[in-house]
């Protein structure tokens, strides 16, 4: 069972609804729901329901941006779960939050380890040119936990998802300044992006990236 949530831990930990966490990954809630069940669950969260809702923690948001990608880009859910129990029995809590390089050629589920591939289920090697497109984003890991995570490292590199910030709602990062994403966007809408980056402190172009990463998720 997973922990009562306090304000203190949703405020230092970060914690999420399944609508909230479907936003994120681009999915119907009643899908993430589904994955918090089964025998195994894919998504595991920490924390106890609140009013026989479930509460996810960030590794399990985490958790359901792999098992998103990875059942779109046509890995079994059978083979997930399969996986997924595999590696919590070797004392992995959070597999597909763990700062493990899992990678899929369609079918399969690989670890990418110096430069190797090794199935996750008979530990035999494999091609690397089998791969299909990596998961998209960065987490950031330190001393092997998952600290944050940046949707678009590339395009949008303020923007982030850090437990720590904002209840673990997506902010933009500037410098010591961080803000939501969804009321930069909303004020920027309203009063312009120069009225937005004033009001909060923080650069028109940490403005302008929060606003186009809400509008992709509205898409």
């Amino acid at each position: 069972m997973g922990d009562v949530l306090s304000w203190q831990q949703i405020g230092s930990a970060g914690a999420f609804t399944t609508s909230q966490v479907a936003r994120l990954v681009r999915r119907d809630s009643s899908e993430v729901l589904r994955w918090t069940k089964g025998d195994p669950p894919l998504v595991v969260s920490d924390y106890e329901p609140i009013q026989n809702r479930p509460v996810l923690s960030f590794e399990a948001l985490l958790e359901a941006r792999f098992v998103s990608h990875m059942l779109r880009e046509g890995v079994p859910m059978r083979l997930l779960r399969k996986v997924s129990e595999k590696l919590r029995r070797q004392g992995v809590p959070h597999p597909f939050a763990a700062d493990l390089r899992i990678v899929s050629d369609g079918f399969r589920l690989f670890e990418s380890s110096d430069g190797r591939l090794i199935n996750l289920v008979n530990e035999c090697y494999a091609e690397p040119d089998l791969m299909r497109p990596a998961l998209e984003g960065r987490v950031v890991f330190k001393r092997g936990v998952a600290r944050y995570f940046e949707p678009y490292p590339q395009d949008l590199p303020l923007v982030r998802i850090d437990p720590r910030l904002a209840f673990g709602r997506p902010v933009v990062v500037d410098g010591d300044a961080a803000a939501p994403t969804a009321k930069l966007a909303s004020v920027a809408e309203s009063e312009g992006i120069e009225a937005a980056a004033d009001w909060y402190l923080i650069s028109q172009d940490a403005v302008r990236q929060a606003a186009e990463f809400e509008q992709r998720l509205a898409a």
